[in-house]
């Protein structure tokens, strides 16, 4: 069997170009298994696929271009789905995703948390993270594909959030389910310039569910969550000055060291390891890019501000469990 799966696209809507649709009609049965764990691996993660004993897979998925997002419809009789600590991830795959249950039972398990979903609820979980979902009988499920940085921008402490189910029964929760699921519904009626707009009001509509399903003991205040999130994208933009430090971090944001220190104290995790953490990160997406193919891995190293390839090496061998070489040959 080839590594591309087949697919089909469904006619186009007046300015909107039409879903991917991968279905498993055409599939023997025998390869259906492996037929989906190409599909998931290509589109969403990389992950194992189990199947309940004695059962024959059917799945039907439409994917939606939503801008920067992708909303995806998927139709599937009982399934387990893991994704294991180390798993090596794609450019494209760096994103959070947002879940709607539509029928059945789904079960999500990420960061020790559990999220046992009823048909309207949601939750959220990091695609590049060890997670593990269970859902044992048919089920039908809505997926918001979100990049990393856009979710990040609107929640610094999103990480806090995986996992925690989003009642649909009432509230906030509810406004958001019954959009995101009226959106589906309407999908391939929409242009692009309509489904930009509604990707806009997606975001700002998770973000407020999130943002009520998050316990108390992980809250952070207004304050501190505008701070947070100015020293994040400061961050960022100065990743490759390899004297960055605490010191020049406050002083450039405007705070003091133990105040960005205590933000970061909050997320469990200090200023530097995070530091590291962002700069590991973007050295391991230049090495599975494409157009970095010809770049050396210790330019790739010396861009994103380390100055000792040997600790870099070191870092990057502990952080995703194989030397920066063998990395890069096996993507």
């Amino acid at each position: 069997m080839s590594c591309d799966p087949p697919s089909t696209s469904e006619p186009a809507a007046q300015g909107q170009s039409g879903p991917l649709r991968f279905s498993t009609r055409d599939i023997p049965p025998t390869e259906r298994v492996s037929w989906l764990r190409e599909v998931i691996c290509r589109e969403y993660a990389q992950v194992e696929v189990t199947l309940p004993a004695r059962q024959i897979l059917s799945q039907d998925l439409r994917i939606y271009p939503w801008n920067e997002l992708r909303l995806s419809v998927v139709q599937c009789n009982g399934v387990a789905l893991e994704r294991l600590p180390r798993a090596p991830q794609r450019v494209s795959q760096d994103c959070y995703f947002a879940v709607v249950l539509i029928s059945g039972n789904y079960c999500l398990e990420q960061d020790g948390r559990e999220a046992v979903l009823r048909p309207g609820d949601m939750t959220l979980y990091d695609a590049t993270r060890p997670h593990r979902i269970q859902c044992p009988g048919d089920f039908v499920k809505l997926i918001l594909s979100i990049p990393r940085p856009l979710l990040r921008e609107r929640m610094p402490d999103i990480e806090h959030c995986t996992a925690l189910p989003m009642p649909g029964a009432g509230g906030i929760g509810a406004v958001t389910s019954n959009f995101l699921r009226a959106s589906s519904q309407q999908a391939d009626e929409l242009t692009t310039l309509e489904t930009s707009s509604l990707a806009e009001q997606a975001l700002d509509l998770l973000t407020l569910s999130a943002a009520s399903a998050r316990p108390a003991s992980f809250a952070v205040s207004r304050s501190r969550s505008v701070s947070m999130r100015r020293v994040k994208l400061l961050i960022e933009k100065c990743l490759a000055d390899c004297d960055l430090d605490t010191a020049i971090i406050a002083r450039r944001a405007g705070l003091s060291a133990r105040y960005v220190n205590a933000l970061f104290g909050d997320e469990g995790t200090s200023l530097m390891r995070y530091v590291w953490r962002l700069r590991l990160e973007n050295c391991a997406k230049d090495m599975q890019d494409p157009r970095r193919a010809g770049d050396a891995i210790s330019d790739i190293a010396f861009r994103w501000g380390f100055n000792d390839a040997s600790h870099f090496s070191r870092a990057f061998r502990r952080q995703f469990g194989r030397a920066p070489r063998e990395f890069r040959q096996r993507r």
